[in-house]
């Protein structure tokens, strides 16, 4: 969801995308949840619908690395047979992304790692290979 080039929001790979996505997603969490940066940000993504530069600076610095190195992850999970081989990994990304942007974002709750447990249980039931 956010990166600022931390290795803290790297993805690990430990072999257990479960895990690596939990750690992840707990780590912007909690990056998110540190004053002033998550007002800050918050403040910064309301800015870019209105003026494209700061929505294209937003895009290339935060958004677009983060996306990537999620579906990077995301494939090489699926490479090792973690993930079904016909998941759509650009869609996994909206889906992991999107209930965390619409909480920080929209309704402004809390984003608790209680609810990245929530999140990940609900897209991942859908995506594990079926024997």
């Amino acid at each position: 969801m956010l990166t600022s080039g931390e290795p803290g929001l790297d993805y690990p790979d430990t072999g257990d995308i479960v895990a690596d996505l939990r750690q992840q997603i707990r780590a912007a969490v909690d990056l998110l949840g540190q004053p002033p940066l998550g007002s800050f940000y918050r403040a910064l993504v309301g800015e870019a619908q209105h003026d494209p530069l700061v929505a294209a600076a937003l895009n290339e610095r935060f958004i677009r690395p983060q996306a990537e190195r999620t579906v990077a992850r995301l494939r090489k999970a699926q490479q090792q047979g973690q993930l079904s081989p016909d998941f759509d990994l650009d869609v996994a990304m909206a889906i992991l992304s999107g209930p965390l942007y619409f909480r920080f974002l929209i309704t402004q709750e809390p984003l608790t790692h209680e609810y990245v447990e929530r999140v990940l249980d609900a897209l991942l039931v859908g995506v594990t290979p079926r024997p």
